[in-house]
């Protein structure tokens, strides 16, 4: 192949041209001219007359001229005439000679117009040209020597700096040597003319891109300053400088700068330079650099001098109107630059011959058009090659002969017979290379130029459709290589062509059953390049697979080298082609480039984020950005990047939202999916992703593009369906459609392939109703109506069935189907011809569906068996390959869009493409990897592909796929499994260590792979260097067996039934190991001993301290998580990874204390779960590895506000306190532990108080007496010696006073505890005192409170809390502890808030408790409890003996505490009285009494020193207790005489009611009795109130007999003999009423008040009713019996007998209450009152006067002599008073 020089790369805005003269040993010219004329004159022969004389006069001039004005070019008249001796062949040699040396050495130069054509015939043509014409015109002689000369003369002149060759010129020169290598048969020639094609190529290349690349690579625009933000400075002189002034200046200073730089190279001493060398403007040694040309500048005055120099050189016309605006004197003529010769043939930046006008440069173009055509062998087009823009000579021939070159290269070659066909493909070989140098290269300047792009477009991506087919593997190679090339320096222009090109061609080759080995080889060999470049596979990944526009390229090239890499494309297809080696080496390429990708994407992750960082960091603070050379700017403001030259790529950044584009074509391809499975939930989920709309028309869109992977059937389902939408998308698809001057077969075809015709006729014929509809409306003139159009449609569409369906035997002739459709165009035929060709259309192409022809062509692929047939195959292949690939290109140039090309710019967007690439590569990994044992090969590629996409998962944190890798990775090392290892396992190994070192920081969660391997590698090198298990320390000793028979047992253990834990898909089993695995093991072990070095190991646990704050997170809890495993064998634990983690903590204790904190947490909650292990040795170990760490922890000061102390010490509390089945082995070694902690570091512990005191709570709740004793011998000790710990601490030290308070182990503990709480009580008195004295906060610190009386309560709750206990002692020093307190501390201590807080939070809930525990029903023991009804602190013994009394005391106890201290607990008078309240309404009688008790003695107590208003609480309290304790259910019962059914309400429930009734009675009678003098008056009335309502409602219950007998028929008390009543309620009720009210008439303070009045009233009334009451109830008793005895007994007379005695009984009842209290009141009235009254009273004072009762009698008696004497005269006598009732009623 022809490797052209390449274009050098030079430092960015540097032209560094090598200078120097012509060589020193050039002839003379006068020397030169006349030997050639002498050898000319000899040679030539006669017959040649006109070159004789020709010579002949030169030689006569030569021999006069001047010696210093000899030109090559007036003596060039002879040479032509010498090349023109035809027969002459030394005469043309010596002519070609001459000719190549005056060129050569700058004699011949061609710059003078062509004196041998007019200019009228061809403008602007020198005499260059015609020297060409006559080196060309020696192609005609067929000898070698001469084609020899030839080619040379021609290199000469193209390459050679003195002349310059352009245009049809130089595609002449170009192309004699192309056609002198393509027909010659001199291999020196072909040699020859593949050298010079390759230097003249080289020097076109080079004058293009240096013509104007070094103006363009150091231009900048300046419109807006040099950059944003910068001052523009403007130099007048620049301004009105000539162009051609301004080019020598700026020449001037590059040469200098060039001949400073190769100074400094040589080290030769003089002036010394600045930092940068000289200044490029001033020369002055420079200090700085201009980022924007590279330029060593000595400041910005030179900087901005240079930077509008270099834009006025570049921009004439800006220059020119600067000029123009200046001044009319600036300068307008325009002057090339001299020129600048080098020794590569290098041009100067202009010449005289590249300025050229438009005219000319029109002509050119036009004569430079027929020139190429002719050259190809082709017509002359009539539009010129290429626009009139193209001013610049060097882009013209370069473009000129890449167009030569691209349509040489397209020629097609003829078939191949024998030796015909090696010229042309030589030539296309030779053109191809010649291309392929040509882009391999390319400069900027060419990679810029919209022409050259173009020409790319239209001529070598067509070219490489071609020849990318080809079966010449050199051919095909070349195109591959012209094809890599252009994505690596045209990507961004050809965005299109690239993604058509490899999915068409590279994709379908590899894809297809017909393809050679060296298709797919080349191809193969391309990807794998392709994947070199992380840059190009993320460009495809983000244009295509991120484009919802663009087929997913980049995914099916991976998931296309995954299946060949599995093997998954060598079916029997491919048999007859690729043998099984050439198989293997496919597959090995494929995963070759698949690593290669992961690789080279990993390591451009690295670049693009270490120059991020480094980006950050500067401009953090950092150094000034520098280029990559190292040199400084000379500015602040010239920090930035460097500026594109002018071939630097177009391509756009990565747009932040390419993952959102991503996630958008996801979402389409889940509707396409759902459309295909349901049309109808993919239309709605289509919809509700707005790619859609309820327009018809959008749908019709979406059905036709074909590329999205819509089911064909689907949509013809969909739109032959018979609704409104469905057909308003049919005809919306149909109407889209243009079939204007189409046949009717080809428009059928076409909407035909858009869907796949339904099985039902109706949707048929919907269908091509509207189809025949449209093509009429696009081509009224072809049928006469649409029905014609219908019916040979649907004719057609039987045909293709009849024809192409292998089930119909018999096919329909021509004949059949023209007379078919006979009469079908309104009743007339069609013509015979028409419809004979519709048949022949339909029999030679049918109308198909492209999925049915690519089904179609796999199955003839499946079928062939030849290579001859699989070859042909291929070659039909290829032709619909390039036809497609070029239709495409085609399409997607003419579409409207225009897509930016996306340059990979963003690290980020690597997860995305990883995500679409991550389960092919797993997949492909896994099943070689498990497939193969070449460790040197494919095990070698699949771990380093492992390591790459872990490192990529890893990185990115990506969760799922970095699991899945290192979970498959961690399979194949076979340490979970019992098989045996191979090499390739022991890699694996190793390569999951070197992903634990490397990647650390990012593994997450998938340490628990890493570490579980290590974990069976340790246990492994036990084995296999016979050492022991673990198991074999932590062994359980069996019971009763000796030393010996327990280590026979441990022996015998470890040697044959061992253990392990075996992983699978989410399974953990325990697996017995027998004698075969065992010997597996055993050799495994042996090999990993022997290859894995232990100290990687210890290395990887090592570096923990470098894993950042996340990641030791991670590690911690992984590590965990593998001890969990390791101790899941109870009988055979390991502690491995539980060492190790103690290892872990210490080696990271000098972490901060935040990130610490974080992996203590993961470390705490193993440690208390392996704590909880059933082996006891176990346990034991891991609390002494807690405790070793808790040691070292403690040594590090803690500042105050932390809780690192109490973090660390966590675990201890969670063993002792919330974590069941912890064995009291261990709470023991815990609580010694904390003791020995407590004695030892008490002067460092700071928060870790906390959890201490909660330990001890926890001792003491266990109820185990050694560890309770313990450690309450400890919080002594604290007590004793540092009690202030108990201050700070408060909460938690009251806490676990508390707890041992409550420990039944022993009672003078709890005694002790007590004690101790009274004391913090006093203690905390005091401080308190003090504090307020000293106006400070009582606790401060970490452990303030937000409640000055939250101590207090603390203490307090406690004892109240243990006022419950079931131990006699402990309850009543707890309960008189309490209340002492209250009294001793209350007053001083406590305010109102505080007050209100100890009775809602401490005295309250202490009621709440006494009488939960007294509640009826759960004095039953709890199933399964232990049977302790014979100890005193049985629940039943509580509630019957001693919850009353403890309740009585402390309710008494709150009474006093009331009573002394009323005046400053008033407040609380409403809770106390609701707290009684809610006694005296329990359920429990004894509560209820003692809460009436409780009532009265507050009464008895504090009754005088309440006031009014007290009092009125207490009378609203006492009423509303009479109220709610009424027994208004016995008033439910409805009267029935059967007595069946049950009473509607709970009997206690009423017992109780009237029990407080009577109790009320009492305690009210009690109370007026003590206190009626501080009652006020109102609270006396509504007292009475209350008593007037029981009153009442048990006279009205009494009197109700028949309720009475039904309550006793339904079993209400009914073992008492009488009926139920409330005769007593009824009696102490009006008793208690009638005495209130006699004391109220006679208090004289009550005289006069309305008070008075309305209970004089309400006495009279109530006396009046009461005696009333009385005579009637007794005359009708007496009636009774006189009944009773005159009728006989009958059914009811057991009844009336019952009423009776009832009735009895209330009368009995009324006797003590007449006489003592009405009649004693009576007679204690004023006479003024009762003579108030007399007239209502007398008449039932004398039918008193005739009742039974002897003492109602007497005291009637007495009333009349004092009362009703005096009104009568008669004055009473102490005598007459207690005279007989007879006498005194006689002598009334």
């Amino acid at each position: 192949r022809v490797q052209l020089p390449a274009v050098p790369r030079w430092p960015a805005g540097v032209r560094a041209r090598q200078m120097s003269a012509p060589p020193a040993e050039a002839p003379r010219v006068d020397v030169v001219l006349r030997d050639w004329l002498n050898a000319t004159l000899k040679e030539a022969p006669k017959k040649l007359k006109e070159l004789r004389d020709e010579c002949t006069a030169d030689l006569e001039r030569l021999g006069s001229a001047p010696a210093g004005s000899l030109r090559g070019d007036d003596y060039f008249k002879a040479l032509k005439l010498g090349c023109e001796a035809a027969g002459s062949p030394k005469v043309v040699s010596i002519a070609l000679d001459t000719i190549r040396i005056l060129l050569s050495s700058g004699y011949l130069t061609g710059k003078g117009p062509d004196p041998f054509k007019e200019a009228s015939q061809v403008p602007s043509r020198f005499l260059i040209d015609s020297v060409v014409d006559s080196v060309v015109g020696c192609a005609e002689q067929a000898d070698d020597g001469v084609q020899l000369r030839q080619l040379s003369a021609l290199a000469a002149a193209v390459t050679t700096q003195s002349c310059e060759v352009h245009g049809n010129s130089c595609v002449l020169a170009v192309s004699t040597c192309f056609k002198v290598y393509r027909d010659s048969k001199s291999q020196i020639n072909q040699r020859q003319a593949n050298q010079n094609l390759s230097q003249m190529l080289s020097t076109i290349t080079q004058r293009m891109e240096l013509s104007s690349a070094d103006m363009s690579r150091r231009s900048v625009t300046l419109e807006g300053g040099a950059r944003e933000g910068t001052q523009k400075f403007v130099h007048s002189d620049l301004q009105q400088m000539a162009p051609a002034e301004l080019q020598n200046d700026f020449m001037k200073s590059y040469m200098s700068q060039m001949v400073d730089k190769v100074v400094q190279q040589n080290g030769n001493q003089g002036e010394t330079p600045g930092k940068f060398g000289w200044c490029v403007v001033c020369r002055v040694p420079a200090a700085h650099y201009c980022v924007d040309t590279k330029d060593p500048v000595c400041g910005r005055s030179c900087k901005q001098r240079n930077l509008e120099r270099l834009r006025l050189i570049n921009n004439p016309a800006a220059a020119h109107e600067e000029r123009a605006r200046a001044g009319p004197e600036a300068t307008t003529t325009a002057l090339p630059p001299p020129p600048v010769s080098t020794t590569e043939g290098v041009p100067p930046v202009a010449s005289t011959t590249s300025t050229t006008s438009p005219s000319s440069a029109a002509a050119l173009a036009a004569t430079t058009s027929r020139t190429l055509a002719a050259a190809l062998g082709e017509e002359v087009q009539p539009e010129s090659l290429f626009d009139l823009d193209v001013a610049n000579p060097y882009h013209r021939d370069a473009l000129l002969i890449f167009h030569y070159l691209c349509k040489m290269s397209m020629k097609d070659l003829p078939p191949a017979n024998g030796q015909t066909v090696s010229n042309p493909v030589r030539a296309k070989k030779l053109a191809l290379e010649l291309v392929l140098s040509m882009v391999q290269n390319s400069g900027p300047v060419i990679r810029s130029s919209e022409h050259f792009i173009s020409m790319l477009k239209k001529l070598t991506c067509v070219a490489l459709i071609k020849n990318s087919l080809s079966v010449i593997p050199k051919i095909f190679g070349l195109s591959l290589q012209i094809f890599m090339t252009l994505i690596t320096n045209f990507r961004e222009h050809l965005r299109t062509e690239i993604g058509v090109f490899i999915e068409q061609i590279f994709l379908r080759i590899l894809e297809s059953g017909n393809s050679s080995f060296q298709h797919k080889n080349r191809v193969l060999q391309t990807f794998y390049k392709l994947c070199t470049d992380a840059t190009t596979a993320l460009e495809l990944f983000l244009n295509f697979d991120c484009d919802v526009d663009e087929k997913n390229i980049f995914e099916r090239m991976v998931d296309c080298l995954s299946k060949i890499a599995q093997g998954k494309y060598t079916s029997l297809e491919h048999s007859n082609l690729i043998q099984p080696h050439q198989e293997q080496e496919l597959k090995a390429l494929a995963l070759q480039a698949l690593v290669t990708l992961m690789g080279s994407i990993v390591d451009w992750a690295r670049r693009m984020t270490e120059e991020k960082e480094g980006l950050f960091n500067k401009s953090n603070g950092g150094d000034a950005i520098q280029d990559p050379d190292g040199i400084d700017s000379d500015d602040g403001d010239d920090i930035r990047s460097i500026a594109t030259s002018a071939g630097a790529s177009s391509a756009v950044p990565v747009p932040s939202n390419i993952v959102s584009q991503k996630q958008r074509k996801l979402e389409l391809q889940i509707g396409v999916n759902k459309f295909n499975m349901k049309p109808k939930r993919g239309i709605e989920y289509l919809k509700q992703n707005g790619f859609i709309s309820d327009n018809p028309m959008d749908m019709a869109e979406l059905f036709q593009k074909g590329d999205l992977g819509l089911d064909k059937t689907a949509i013809g389902d969909y739109l032959g369906e018979d609704k409104p939408f469905n057909k308003a998308i049919l005809y919306a698809l149909v109407d889209s459609r243009d079939f204007s001057g189409q046949e009717l077969a080809y428009s059928l075809r076409n909407f035909l392939a858009i869907f796949r015709l339904p099985g039902e006729a109706q949707k048929i014929d919907r269908m091509m109703e509207k189809f025949a509809e449209k093509y009429c409306q696009d081509n009224p003139d072809v049928f006469a109506n649409a029905d014609c159009a219908f019916v040979l449609s649907f004719s057609l569409i039987m045909l293709q069935t009849d024809l192409h369906n292998p089930g119909v035997i018999k096919k329909m002739t021509r004949d059949e189907f023209v007379r078919n459709n006979r009469g079908i165009n309104n009743n007339s035929d069609l013509p015979k011809e028409y419809l004979e060709s519709l048949y022949e259309s339909i029999v030679a192409n049918p109308i198909a569906l492209k999925e049915d022809e690519e089904m179609r062509h796999r199955v003839e692929s499946q079928a062939a068996n030849s290579q001859w047939q699989k070859q042909d195959l291929f070659m039909r292949e290829s032709e619909s390959m390039v036809a497609k690939t070029a239709e495409m290109m085609k399409e997607k140039s003419k579409s409207s869009k225009n897509p930016v090309y996306v340059a990979a710019q963003s690290v980020e967007h690597v997860r995305p493409l990883f995500e679409v690439a991550c389960w092919p590569y797993l997949a492909t990994l896994a099943v070689l990897l498990e497939m193969s044992d070449d460790t040197a090969g494919t095990v070698e590629l699949c771990i380093e592909g492992f390591k790459h996409c872990i490192r990529i998962a890893a990185r990115f944190d990506m969760d799922t796929e970095r699991d899945a890798f290192v979970s498959s990775l961690a399979k194949f090392t076979y340490l979970t499994t019992v098989k045996e290892m191979k090499q390739k396992n022991i890699e694996c190994i190793k390569a999951l260590l070197s992903i634990g070192l490397s990647e650390g920081n990012n593994l997450g969660p998938s340490w628990q792979y890493v570490l579980f391997c290590i974990s069976q590698l340790q246990r492994m090198e036990l084995l296999g260097t016979r050492g022991k298990q673990d198991f074999q320390f932590f062994g359980d000793e069996e019971v009763g067996s000796s030393p010996q028979q327990a280590q026979r047992s441990m022996s015998i253990k470890g040697g044959e039934v061992v253990k392990r834990r075996a992983h699978g898909l989410g399974v953990s089993a325990l697996v017995a190991l027998g004698q075969d695995d065992r010997q597996v093991d055993l050799g495994n072990s042996e090999a990993v001993v022997s290859q894995i070095d232990s100290a990687q190991i210890e290395l990887l646990f090592n570096r923990t301290t470098g894993l950042s704050s996340q990641a030791i997170v991670h590690f911690v809890t992984q590590l965990a998580r593998v001890s969990k495993e390791e101790l899941a064998l109870t009988d055979q634990p390991r502690i491995f990874s539980l060492q190790k983690l103690v290892e872990i903590a210490d080696y990271n204790m000098r972490r901060s204390r935040l990130e610490w904190q974080k992996m203590w947490r993961a470390m705490a909650k193993h440690f208390i779960e392996a704590a909880s292990h059933p082996n006891i040795k176990v346990c034991l170990y891991t609390i002494d590895c807690v405790r070793q760490l808790a040691w070292k922890f403690l040594d590090k000061e803690e500042l105050s506000m932390f809780q690192f102390q109490a973090d660390f010490l966590q675990p201890f509390e969670v063993l002792m306190v919330s974590t069941p089945g912890v064995r009291s082995e261990v709470k023991d070694h815990i609580v010694n532990i904390i003791a020995w902690m407590v004695e030892k570091k008490s002067s460092v512990i700071k928060s870790g108080w906390k959890t201490i005191f909660r330990i001890y709570k926890g001792a003491a709740q266990d109820g185990n007496e050694d560890v309770a004793t313990t450690a309450f011998r400890s919080m002594e000790h604290i007590i004793v010696n540092n009690y202030d710990v108990l201050i700070d601490n408060f909460t938690d030290g009251i806490g676990a006073l508390l707890a041992f308070g409550q420990c039944r182990c022993k009672v003078e503990m709890s005694k002790k505890s007590i004690e101790h709480l009274l004391q913090a009580a006093d203690n905390l008195a005091v401080k308190a005192a003090a504090s307020v004295a000293s106006k400070e906060v009582l606790e401060g610190g970490p452990n303030a409170v937000r409640h000055p009386a939250e101590h207090w309560l603390n203490i307090l709750r406690g004892l109240s809390t243990l006022v419950s206990d079931q131990r006699r002692d402990v309850r009543a020093a707890a309960l008189n502890g309490l209340f002492d307190c209250l009294q001793k501390h209350g007053s001083s201590s406590f305010d109102e808030d505080t007050w209100r807080l100890v009775f809602n939070t401490v005295i309250k809930p202490l009621f709440d408790d006494i009488h939960c525990q007294m509640q009826p029903g759960e004095q039953q023991k709890q199933p399964g409890a232990a049977d302790t009804s014979r100890s005193e602190g049985t629940a039943a013994s509580w509630a019957a003996s001693m919850g009353p009394p403890t309740c009585l005391q402390a309710l008494t106890a709150l009474v006093r505490l009331f009573n002394e201290h009323l005046e400053s607990l008033s407040f609380l008078l409403d809770d106390v009285l609701k707290l009684i309240r809610n006694c005296i309404n329990h359920d429990t009688e004894a509560i209820a009494r003692i809460g009436v008790e409780g009532f009265k003695q507050l009464l008895i107590l504090a009754g005088k020193k309440m006031d009014d208003a007290c009092w009125k609480k207490v009378t609203a309290c006492i009423k509303q207790l009479f109220a709610g304790s009424m027994p208004k259910q016995l008033m439910c019962v409805e009267v029935s005489a059967s007595g069946e059914g049950e009473l509607p309400f709970r009997k206690d429930d009423v017992v109780i009611q009237c029990v407080v009734q009577l109790l009320l009675i009492d305690m009210l009678q009690e109370t007026m009795r003590e206190h009626y003098d501080n009652i006020p008056p109102e609270s006396v009335l509504a007292l009475l109130d209350a008593l007037q309502g029981s009153y009442e409602f048990a006279q009205e219950f009494n009197q109700q007999i028949e309720l009475r007998q039904t309550l006793k028929r339904l079993g209400f008390i009914r073992e008492m003999r009488q009926l139920p009543g409330l005769l007593k309620q009824e009696r102490e009720a009006l008793s208690c009423s009638l005495k209130v009210l006699f004391q109220v008439q006679g208090d004289p303070k009550m005289q006069g008040t309305d008070y008075a009045s309305k209970a004089v009233e309400r006495l009279m009334k109530l006396c009046c009713m009461v005696l009333r009451n009385y005579v009637n109830k007794e005359r009708i008793i007496g009636e009774q019996h006189a009944q009773a005895a005159e009728q006989p007994a009958d059914a009811n007379s057991h009844e009336r007998e019952a009423a009776q005695v009832e009735m009895e009984r209330e009368v009995l009842g009324l006797v003590p209450i007449i006489s003592d209290v009405v009649m004693g009141g009576l007679r204690d009235l004023r006479q003024d009152q009762f003579a108030r009254h007399a007239p209502e009273l007398f008449p039932l004072l004398c039918d008193l006067t005739v009742v039974n009762s002897y003492e109602v009698r007497e005291k009637v008696r007495s009333v009349l002599l004092v009362q009703v004497g005096p009104m009568l005269g008669f004055q009473a006598t102490e005598a007459s008073d207690e005279g007989p009732v007879g006498e005194s009623t006689a002598s009334c």
